[in-house]
Formats: C-alpha cells, sequence, structure tokens
C-alpha cells in the first residue's frame, strides 16, 4: 500500500478545509455582527424582564407563604377550634373566636378579612368593610370540591371564587383551606383569609420600575401599569416566563408574562428595547479575535498535520499490512506519545483480549461438547443397558416375543433418536421422540407408576434445540421425584411459542425441591462443594450430578443469556422446569 499518497491526500484535505473554513468566516463576520448585535440585545431585554418578573413573583410568592403560616395559626386558635366544634353556638362564641383570630391578624398588615364558615352554614369574620357572601355559591359542588380536594392544603382565588366581594367592588386575593379537627381529622369549616392588593402594589414598588403589571389568570387588572392589561395573552398562563414581541407605535417592543405558581396572579413587564447593549470597543475586541482565529487555524492545521494526519496514515498503513497477512498480530509503527499512541495501544490490547477470547471461546465450546458426550454416556454406560435388557428378558419368559420385539423395537428408537447421527441440535419433535422412547423403556420396569403427557403447539415441532436438554429432566424427575415419592405420579411435557420464543416445561408430581437447592442449581456460580454436603443426599446428587445442573448450563451456553431457565416447585408436591428458547434461534 503507497501510504505517501493517502498522506498527501489527507493533508490536501485538511488544507482545502482550512480555507474554507476561513473564507466562510470573513463572509459571515460582517453578517453575523449585526445578528450578534440584535441578539445581545434581545438577550438583554429577558435578562431584565425575567428579573423584574422573578423579583415581583418572588416578592408575592413570600408574602402569600407568610400568609399561609398564618392560616395555620388561625385553625389552631383555640377560640375558632372551639366555634367550630360546638354543636351549638352564642354570639358570644362568635366574638370570642373573631378576638382570638384578630390576635393573629395583627402579625401582618396585609390581611384585608378572615371568614370562618361551619358545617351547618354559620360563620363568623373579621373584615374591615362590609362585603356580600354568595352562599348559594358556597354550597355548589365545584366551589366547594376545589377546595376539599386539597385536603387541607391552601389555595389562592381571586374575591375567593366569587363568593365574596367588597362592597366598594374593590378586587382582593383570597387564601382558602379547608379545616379538620385535629383529634378526629373530620372536616369542621373552611377558612377563607383576604388580603388587598396593596401587597401587590409593595411587591411592584420594590422593583423600582413602571413598567409592570399584574393581572388575574382571566385578564383582569389587579396592581401596576394597568395600560399593559390590553397585551395580556393566554400563553402567559405557564410556569415558565413567556416573551412576546408586539408592535406599539410602530415600534416592536417586548411584553414578558408568567404566572405565579400555585396562583390566579399573572405578572406582565414591558421592557425598553431603545438600548445599545454592543459597544465600539466590543466590536475591535472581535475584530482582533477574528485575526487571531486566522493565526491560530494555520498554526492548529500544522500541528494537526504532525501530529494527525501523519501518525493516522502510518497506523492504517500497518492495520492493512495486518490485514493482507492473515494473522491478527500487534501493530509495531511509531506514533507519537499522546492519544495517537494511546490509540495504538489500546489496538494491541484489543489484539491480546480477542486473542483471549478465542481460546475461552474454544475451551468453551469443548466444555459443551465434554457437556453433551456426559449426556450420551450416561445413557449407553451399562447399567442402563442392563436394566433394560434384563426388563426384556423377564419380559421373553412372561409375556412372549411379540412384547419382547416391541420392546427391542423401542430400545432400537431410542438410541437411534438419542445418537442423532452426532448433530448438536435436533427438530423439537425429534427430542420428544427420544422422550417418549425412554418413558417407554422405564415403564417397562416401573409399570404404571409413570403416567406422561405432552401438549406441543404444531407451529412448534421443527424448533431447533440442543440435543438432549429434556431426557435429563425428565430422568431427573423419575429418579429424584416420583420414584422416591413411592406413589403414582405423572410427568407433563409443554411446549408453545409466546412473543416469538420457545417454552418448554417439563412438570412431574414428585418430592419437588427446596427452594435453597433451586436457588443453587440456577446460580451462576462455581460449584461449592462444601456447601452441598450440608444438604440431603437427593439434594446432593441434584447440585453434583451431570443432569439437570449440566443441562442448564448447555441451554444458558446455547442461548448465550443466563435468565432462560426458570424453576417452579412445592416440596412433596411438584417440581417444574422451564427453558426458555429465544426466537433467533429458531
Amino acid at each position: 500500500m503507497d501510504t505517501t499518497k493517502g498522506k498527501k491526500t489527507l493533508n490536501q484535505e485538511l488544507w482545502l478545509l482550512l480555507i474554507t473554513v476561513l473564507a466562510m468566516f470573513v463572509v459571515t463576520f460582517v453578517v453575523s455582527s449585526a445578528f450578534i448585535s440584535q441578539k445581545e440585545r434581545y438577550d438583554y431585554e429577558i435578562r431584565e424582564s425575567e428579573t423584574m418578573i422573578n423579583g415581583v413573583s418572588g416578592s408575592i410568592s413570600s408574602s402569600i407563604g407568610t400568609l399561609k403560616n398564618l392560616s395555620r395559626l388561625v385553625m389552631l386558635n383555640d377560640a375558632a377550634v372551639k366555634f367550630l366544634r360546638a354543636k351549638e353556638y352564642t354570639v358570644g362564641d362568635i366574638n370570642d373566636a373573631r378576638y382570638g383570630v384578630m390576635d393573629v391578624m395583627n402579625a401582618t398588615s396585609n390581611l384585608d378579612s378572615i371568614f370562618i364558615f361551619r358545617n351547618d352554614g354559620g360563620y363568623m369574620n373579621t373584615g374591615k368593610g362590609r362585603y356580600i357572601v354568595d352562599f348559594e355559591l358556597m354550597e355548589d359542588y365545584p366551589w366547594r370540591n376545589n377546595i376539599l380536594k386539597e385536603r387541607g392544603g391552601a389555595i389562592i382565588m381571586v374575591n375567593a371564587g366569587g363568593a365574596i366581594t367588597r362592597r366598594n367592588e374593590e378586587t382582593i386575593i383570597t387564601i382558602a383551606r379547608a379545616i379538620y379537627d385535629i383529634n378526629s381529622q373530620k372536616l369542621t369549616g373552611i377558612l377563607l383569609m383576604n388580603f388587598s392588593t396593596s401587597m401587590l402594589d409593595e411587591a411592584i414598588n420594590s422593583q423600582g420600575d413602571k413598567n409592570l403589571c399584574i393581572v388575574t389568570s382571566d385578564g383582569e387588572y389587579l396592581s401596576g401599569d394597568e395600560g399593559m392589561c390590553g397585551y395580556f395573552a393566554t400563553e402567559f398562563l405557564t410556569d415558565t416566563i413567556v416573551h412576546k414581541m408586539v408592535d406599539i407605535n410602530g415600534e416592536k417592543v417586548m411584553i414578558s408574562g408568567y404566572q405565579i405558581p400555585d396562583t390566579p396572579l399573572v405578572v406582565m413587564s414591558f421592557t425598553d428595547s431603545n438600548i445599545n447593549v454592543m459597544s465600539n470597543t466590543t466590536m475591535y475586541a472581535m475584530l482582533s479575535m477574528v485575526l487571531v482565529f486566522i493565526i491560530a487555524m494555520i498554526l492548529a492545521a500544522n500541528f494537526i498535520t504532525r501530529n494527525i494526519t501523519k501518525p493516522i496514515a502510518d497506523l492504517t498503513g500497518a492495520i492493512e499490512l495486518t490485514k493482507k497477512s492473515g494473522y491478527l498480530e500487534k501493530l509495531n509503527v511509531k506514533v507519537p506519545d499522546n492519544e495517537i499512541g494511546t490509540l495504538s495501544d489500546s489496538y494491541n490490547g484489543m489484539v491480546d483480549h480477542v486473542n483471549q477470547l478465542f481460546g475461552e471461546l474454544i475451551e468453551k465450546e469443548k466444555s459443551v461438547q465434554r457437556a453433551e458426550m456426559d449426556a450420551l454416556h450416561e445413557q449407553i454406560k451399562p447399567h442402563f443397558l442392563y436394566n433394560t435388557l434384563e426388563t426384556i428378558g423377564y419380559m421373553a419368559l412372561s409375556d412372549g416375543a411379540d412384547d419382547v420385539h416391541e420392546a427391542l423395537e423401542t430400545l432400537g428408537s431410542f438410541y437411534r433418536n438419542f445418537l442423532s447421527k452426532g448433530e448438536h441440535d435436533i427438530p423439537l419433535s425429534r427430542e420428544i421422540s427420544i422422550i417418549k422412547d425412554y418413558l417407554a423403556i422405564q415403564k417397562l420396569r416401573y409399570g404404571d407408576v409413570i403416567n406422561d403427557e405432552y401438549d406441543i403447539a404444531d407451529n412448534v415441532l421443527d424448533w431447533q434445540i440442543p440435543k438432549l436438554i429434556l431426557q435429563p429432566v425428565v430422568e431427573n424427575s423419575i429418579y429424584h421425584g416420583i420414584r422416591l415419592k413411592g406413589e403414582e405420579g405423572l410427568i407433563k411435557i409443554t411446549g408453545y411459542e409466546e412473543d416469538g420464543d420457545l417454552h418448554l416445561i417439563v412438570y412431574d408430581s414428585g418430592l419437588g425441591m427446596e427452594q435453597d437447592v433451586i436457588d443453587k442449581m440456577l446460580s451462576t456460580e462455581p460449584k461449592d462443594d462444601k456447601m452441598e454436603k450440608e444438604h440431603s443426599d437427593v439434594a446432593k446428587h441434584l447440585l453434583s450430578g451431570f443432569g439437570l445442573r449440566g443441562t442448564i448450563e448447555r441451554v444458558r451456553y446455547f442461548c448465550g443469556r443466563d435468565d432462560v431457565v426458570k424453576i417452579r416447585s412445592e416440596v412433596g408436591e411438584y417440581a417444574e422446569i422451564e427453558f426458555i428458547i429465544p426466537s433467533r434461534h429458531n
């Protein structure tokens, strides 16, 4: 490979890119200067409006928070509590409650009045003026439910949601709470605390700016510059500040708005845009930065050529030579001691790791093959053949040649399917044939003690699965489940497809397994022989033998995952093993 040619092309592309960037930068600088100036002015207006709005809303929220705390004191006032608890009350009780509540009102000058309504319609108030109370509205479900759904929490309303108005038509802001008895937690009444808009005036005056206005969520004027009400928009009914550009006397002006959280109050501001936020000094500074940028680009291009493009070209050439050699080998090329050097070291480390993984994969494949050979050996070993042949010999003496012929046919079919011509994966239908032949042979020995059932969906019969994953489980069900239980038992094989995966379930009505045995059986940790000695003989065999545990390892290896095996059991009742074969293996 001609690495020199590759390096030259990379450098040409780098310098072409540099010239293009410089040209674009110079062309866009003039245009962007005007844009930046406008953007700076816009950002300045946003900052100013947000500062004013946040200041006003923060002051109002703080004042409302103080009043909410006072409302808690009102609800706990002894005279008010007595008034609410009384089954029958007198004028004296009302006055006592009024005087008790007025003591709390003296803590602030913003409160206009306090109303406490009992459940039976009775009420007391400390109003400084005269009010009109709409009792019919207060009895309506929507009005009451709006307060009661807060379960004692405070809500903010204008003119108590229409339930209370001043006769002089001045607007009031209301803090409403449902009152619950501190002992029984039963609803005893409703508290309405009213404060005048003077608190809003104080919040606006604290900002020292007249370009502010406070309205209700319906756009009704409350405080500040009343002329701004005409620019109210529903976009302002949000808990984030919204900015709009409007045309006032032929000039574009920014109007900003924001609804104070958990209140019907909207703060609006007008920001003066007739201000120059970018000075000549700033422009000169920007031009100087452009010049510095051009010089820096030239220096950077030289640095990149010397420390990046050339080393990358050398690395690419070395990798290409390695690829052509057909072997995964480390690179032996001189590169700078920087990120490029780290890249070279990482590649060499990856080569070592990949080679190590190849070795581990080969060993794991050998381990799986040994496990399959162990499965074959379990059934080919002499004692299984001896027991089966002995049973057939007994049948020859007692039952006649026809039964012997059928038994030999079953044994031959079993081993023919069992060996499967050395295949690793077989169709589910063949695995089921192995199970049926195996159980037919076992029934020769145990007679009617073993019953078997099959519920296999037709659409999964051709599904490819690892050979001999059901037979060891069935064998385990016989020898460590049904046979030890000493009574007639059932083995049921179920197979179906769900969400694209094959589910295979082996159920037996044998002795079952204890939960700690199941946990160790499903564990991905190496076997702990010392811990297994603490279990019963059956549990020891389950944990130490090939059968179930070896089969679980084979299924996990086949699927490439650990969560493909489930065991459900109840000691003395049943055991159920489920394998989940992902669809990509179909």
